[in-house]
């Protein structure tokens, strides 16, 4: 926005705007100048007037014409104060709606607000911000606390002495006190240090050291309360897609310990020479140490890997050598067979995130973990991918990446949910996968977990088919194939992966083959899969899933549903159909969008999956739910605002 008026518009005709117009100031404008270090500027208070000029001056695409570095510099800080300024009006408006929905019968505090709101005020919401409950739920008690508890703090983000970070991590960390006077002190403490305090880690270290000085005896009783009942192990993806651990509320002795036994086994490895970062040696012993694994077979395992790679080395260097391996009926791209796709019956959802706050200060999987899946399984291919014989692996013409020792691995022991495309592992395309808890799995990691998982006698396979959206349109559950055998994969124990070193390399392609018979009526035909590693082999019929039109072929008379109906509404809707919630399908209440008992039929075209707390939401006052075509649902919340939300998109 220019605020500033150009001079042939009839401003002074001795200012000049700062989109660089010619004048006697060469498009220079002289409120650049308070910009200056030690000028008015930085002690100006954001607000919307303030926000307009700083926009002039930094010009439309941010080149901010006219301005010396100094000046430049003067600027930026300006921006964060208005990021702040922002943030600090946002929270306003939610106390605003505090104040509009109090909790009926609830008490109200000294400023005015009510100590408690409406219980679906969070559900709202997080409709209207795109987050979770939980999320909003925290956002709210942020905004009230701002104003009624550590209302200094609120002043300093208002003013922009604070962004919304260090003001989120000043709410957590002051919320163990739990005695207003002690939330004072701290608070003036706090704020009479703020200055001195640059860095993130300063801060941190102020609001701790003043936490701890306000309340001495309160600190270890909130560390004792913690160590016992708030302790807790979290798994994640991290943004490269590798996996994250972290373990928190642990007893300061015992994690000591822990940790020198992590420093002991790396020691280890490296005093055997095993020629790793200590990063590295550290991962590798942490995860020993849990699964259990002796540091002889870890050492002996990378040893193997490291002679694996010195002979891919040494071939790349002698093409000759090359030549000679690529004659003994390998396939030429030297990667591993195709490997299909393992999912559960029940479980579809790939991904879940329970209260939702990824950009506010925690790992983005920190959702994941508070539930337990049951099992694994995978997304189907679109009929669109079908073209020609799908058990053929046909020459993507990819160059060899060399041996890839991570694509064999044991049996996956975990109980995970993985959604795998099954043209990925039969070499048909390269498109990543995806995994409760994990996020986006790359086509290489979909190939490994795949054969994996099929190792592995205890995991359970579904195939379901997608349109070109990702809706599921058609599904079905493998079931052993007659005359195969089924039981324990070879190379494992009792069902148990074998200590070690990995299994070699299995060199079968995945295949997925008509199986001759006609399958059912309307739906995707009978089909064979084999996939690499598994014990046998599975026949799957494809069952055709009501999505847009519905022809009522799973009506249940009753009011519960028939099995097959649960499980294709399961896979359908992925997860609860409120838009804020993404608890997954098999975790949820079947709910008729039209009760049962005013009419509803108990089919694909009335019901869907419903978490129990989302339930409970829409029979409050003011909220509805109306299924306008199968898997399209529309939520109307008391403020008359609705919200729509599709099926589940898989990997398509």
């Amino acid at each position: 926005m220019d605020f500033i008026a150009s001079a042939d518009e009839g401003d002074d005709p001795g200012r000049q705007r700062a989109s660089g117009s010619s004048g006697p100031f060469d498009g220079r404008d002289l409120l650049l100048d308070a910009f200056a270090q030690g000028d008015a500027a930085e002690w100006l208070r954001p607000n919307a007037w303030f926000g307009m000029v700083v926009s002039d001056l930094s010009g439309a695409d941010g080149s901010c014409p006219g301005a010396s570095d100094g000046e430049v510099f003067g600027l930026l800080s300006a921006w964060a104060a208005q990021d702040a300024w922002g943030s600090a009006r946002k929270l306003a408006v939610l106390r605003e709606l505090i104040r509009r929905h109090p909790k009926p019968g609830g008490q109200v505090s000294e400023p005015g607000l009510p100590a408690q709101w409406d219980e679906g005020l969070a559900n709202e919401v997080a409709l209207q911000l795109g987050i979770s409950v939980v999320g909003a739920q925290k956002v709210l008690i942020l905004a009230w606390d701002l104003e009624a508890r550590i209302p200094g703090i609120g002043r300093a983000l208002a003013t922009g002495r604070l962004d919304i970070g260090r003001v989120r991590m000043l709410h957590d960390e002051l919320a163990v006190l739990t005695d207003p006077r002690h939330v004072a002190e701290a608070e003036a403490m706090i704020l009479a240090g703020l200055a001195r305090c640059r860095t993130w880690a300063n801060l941190r270290r102020l609001v701790q050291r003043a936490v701890c000085t306000v309340d001495p005896d309160g600190a270890r009783k909130r560390r004792e309360t913690a160590e016992r009942e708030n302790a807790r192990v979290k798994f994640w993806r991290d943004c490269s897609g590798a996996c994250a651990m972290a373990a928190y509320g642990l007893p300061t002795d015992e994690a000591l310990a822990a940790n020198a036994q992590v420093e002991a086994r790396a020691k280890e490895y490296r005093a055997s020479g095993v020629k790793r970062p200590v990063d590295i040696l550290r991962v590798m012993a942490f995860l020993d140490l849990l699964n259990l694994v002796p540091a002889a077979d870890r050492i002996a395992r990378v040893k193997a890997e490291d002679a694996v790679n010195a002979e891919s080395a040494a071939n790349t260097r002698d093409p000759a050598a090359s030549d000679d391996a690529a004659g003994t009926g390998e396939p030429a791209t030297g990667r591993d067979g195709g490997r299909a796709q393992p999912r559960p019956s029940g479980d579809h959802a790939p991904g879940r995130d329970d209260d939702g706050v990824p950009a506010e200060g925690r790992p983005a999987g920190d959702g994941p973990g508070d539930g337990d899946p049951d099992e694994t399984a995978p997304a189907g291919p679109s009929p669109d991918d079908a073209s020609g014989d799908p058990g053929v692996r046909p020459d993507l013409s990819h160059p060899s990446p060399g041996p890839d020792l991570s694509a064999s691995s044991p049996a996956l022991p975990a109980r995970v949910n993985l959604t795998l495309p099954l043209t990925t592992q039969l070499w048909l395309a390269e498109r990543p996968g995806e995994a409760w808890g994990l996020g986006a799995l790359d086509p290489a990691l979909v190939r490994q977990l795949a054969e994996a998982a099929a190792r592995s006698p205890h995991s359970q396979f579904c195939v379901t088919i997608t349109d070109e959206q990702g809706h599921a349109i058609g599904h079905g559950c493998c079931k052993p194939a007659r005359g195969t055998r089924q039981g324990t994969a070879r190379g494992t124990r009792n069902g148990k992966a074998p200590p070690g070193p990995d299994p070699p390399r299995s060199r079968a392609a995945a295949t997925f083959t008509p199986s001759g018979k006609p399958g059912p009526p309307g739906g995707y035909g009978s089909w064979i899969l084999t996939l690499p590693g598994a014990a046998a082999r599975f026949t799957v019929d494809l069952y055709p899933i009501p999505v847009g039109e519905c022809d009522h072929r799973y009506e249940s008379p009753g009011h519960d549903p028939s099995d097959r109906l649960r499980h294709l509404i399961q896979v359908r809707d992925g997860a609860c159909t409120f838009p804020s919630c993404s608890r997954l399908a098999h975790e949820c209440d079947f709910e008729h969008a039209v009760p049962h008992e005013e009419g509803g039929r108990t089919c694909a075209c009335n019901c869907h999956a419903c978490s129990r707390s989302c339930h409970q939401l829409k029979q409050r006052p003011g909220w509805s739910v109306t299924q306008t075509a199968p898997g399209w649902h529309q939520w109307t919340t008391p403020s008359g605002r609705a919200y729509r939300q599709g099926p589940w998109q898989y990997p398509a």
